[in-house]
């Protein structure tokens, strides 16, 4: 079961790096002028370390060790590069979608898979 408190700082951890994925794609592709799936992937990779740390330490207060926890997180984010990657190109190169709003549907996507398995699997409590 999924606790209440627990969701609500995942979820406010999942908007804060939504907003900051956001924020870094534009700067990166708009104001570096970066091509959109660089762009959007170096993003993605900042985003990534302000995430582990947010919710490794305040939103699940995991007891795993960092080796334990960043090795499984580091297994999905793989799965998260992947899919923003694969919807990234898909929104953008193949429907010609403006990268902006396919980032955004690309976060919604990110954040189901990155809530399960960080729930059941990433930062399972060992105590």
């Amino acid at each position: 079961m999924v606790e209440a408190p627990r969701l609500i700082r995942h979820s406010l951890v999942g908007v804060s790096s939504g907003v900051l994925l956001i924020a870094l794609t534009w700067l990166f592709v708009d104001g570096l002028s970066l091509d959109v799936l660089l762009g959007s992937s170096i993003a993605l990779l900042l985003t990534g370390c302000y995430h582990y740390s947010f919710q490794y330490h305040w939103t699940f207060g995991s007891d795993a060790s960092h080796q334990v926890a960043l090795a499984r997180y580091i297994l999905m984010c793989a799965g998260i590069f992947v899919i923003n990657a694969l919807v990234m190109y898909y929104g953008v190169k193949a429907l010609q979608v403006h990268y902006l709003i396919v980032q955004f549907l690309a976060n919604a996507t990110i954040t189901a898979w990155s809530f399960f398995l960080s729930s059941i699997w990433v930062f399972v409590r060992q105590g």
